[in-house]
């Protein structure tokens, strides 16, 4: 069979200006970006491909087939002459493709026939992986490992959609998404960038990896993470597991980015050693939002884990409420007017009714609180503790700013009074 192939390849590959029509991608809904960047080839959202896309070409259509692991805005219509068992999509790329560090080629299917696809690389030593049959009717995610083709001189990826096969119509219809090369694993400080494979680490929670249907300038990956979070219990949680102390002491910054349909908290939590938490502010509602935690005063306290509560605390939500993230990592620094969290202090409960506990690895000298408007509403000076509590049953329920001072640093926090 490879042998056909590889005959019907070369004949195609001679006879391509008589047979091919050339075809960079028509974007007839989605024109906001600019060209896709490596090893990205197309997500669709991004603007033009950053490869020349020939064969029967591809069009970008809106997502008709919103479902499962791809909700994005924009899909690809591919359509192929299934009498023709080696018509395809072919995409030149100018120089060699780069698979270094990137070996794995991964895109979404969704068509009405369970089919196979086989992908080609071509130009040097050529390769072809085939696919396993695809579901009917559904979102599918297709991997093929070219690890064994690195530095083998191809410049060219062929995909043959129902490959052998002559059954067809004249136009039959496949749907793709998000084809590009990645990896198999994020490689620590990275925890996931859901671009990946695997994680560094071992989730556990149900956090699945789907398209970004959320695509912008705050957030221009391919693919996020969609957490299904229990609301109706205010300590379910995502929890990602090291087997081996996690290494703070260069990068003791935890980060992510959020996308919430609702304004919440998410509290994040080492565990496994000495346990430190950190509560986040408010997000902001149905925009990507960034968040971190710094953990400089958990350097060598032997955690392993680190839990993330979204929502915490709180038992009003659904059984099923949906947070999206990416980009879950540790970091050394922050980019101009990031916002971090501070470790060396802590409130709780947050939500509060009653009393708010302080914790402080430092001597507090003096706290104030202010109301959303700014008006000072308590102020307490020589407290000289690391741990105290203070009562605001009597303030009314809504949003306050405490500052907590020492002689070293200070921090602002906001409080939320039930």
């Amino acid at each position: 069979m490879h042998s056909m192939i590889n005959k019907k390849i070369k004949y195609l590959t001679i006879n391509k200006m008589k047979h091919f029509l050339t075809l960079i991608l028509i974007f007839q809904t989605y024109l906001g970006y600019s060209q896709c960047v490596n090893p990205v080839i197309t997500n669709f959202e991004c603007g033009l491909p950053n490869q020349a896309i020939l064969g029967n070409g591809i069009t970008s259509i809106p997502n008709s087939f919103s479902e499962g692991i791809n909700m994005s805005n924009n899909i690809g219509e591919f359509i192929d002459d299934g009498t023709n068992a080696w018509d395809n999509l072919l995409i030149e790329f100018e120089e060699e493709i780069d698979l270094t560090q990137n070996p794995i080629l991964s895109f979404k299917l969704f068509s009405q026939n369970s089919i196979q696809v086989l992908a080609k690389l071509e130009g040097g030593t050529s390769q072809e992986v085939w696919s396993d049959f695809s579901a009917e009717n559904t979102w599918q995610e297709f991997n093929y490992d070219f690890s064994n083709a690195v530095n083998d001189g191809n410049d060219k990826l062929v995909l043959f959609f129902n490959a052998a096969q002559t059954s067809g119509s004249t136009s039959d219809i496949y749907y793709i998404d998000d084809l590009r090369f990645t990896n198999f694993f994020n490689t620590y400080p990275v925890i996931s960038d859901f671009e990946s494979l695997n994680p560094s680490g071992t989730f556990t929670g149900n956090i699945q990896t789907v398209s970004n249907l959320f695509y912008n300038e705050q957030n221009s990956s391919t693919n996020i993470g969609k957490y299904v979070d229990d609301g109706t219990n205010g300590w379910d949680n995502l929890l990602v597991e090291f087997n081996e102390e996690i290494d703070l002491s260069q990068n003791p910054i935890f980060s992510f980015k959020l996308y919430s349909p609702s304004s919440i908290q998410v509290l994040v939590k080492l565990e496994g050693g000495t346990g430190v938490e950190l509560w986040s502010d408010f997000s902001t509602e149905n925009t990507w939002q960034e968040f971190n935690y710094d953990f400089s005063d958990a350097v060598n306290e032997g955690n392993t884990k680190i839990v993330l509560f979204f929502n915490a605390s709180q038992e009003n939500g659904s059984e099923s409420d949906v947070y999206y993230i990416d980009d879950l990592r540790w970091t050394s620094s922050l980019s101009i007017n990031e916002h971090i969290l501070n470790s060396w202090i802590s409130a709780f409960p947050n939500p509060v009714i009653n009393e708010i506990n302080i914790q402080s690895s430092i001597i507090v000298d003096s706290y104030k609180l202010f109301d959303i408007q700014g008006k000072q509403i308590l102020q307490r000076n020589n407290v000289n503790k690391n741990q105290f509590k203070f009562n605001i049953s009597e303030l009314n329920s809504g949003l306050y700013l405490l500052k907590v001072f020492s002689s070293e640093k200070s921090s602002s926090m906001k409080i939320l009074k039930r």
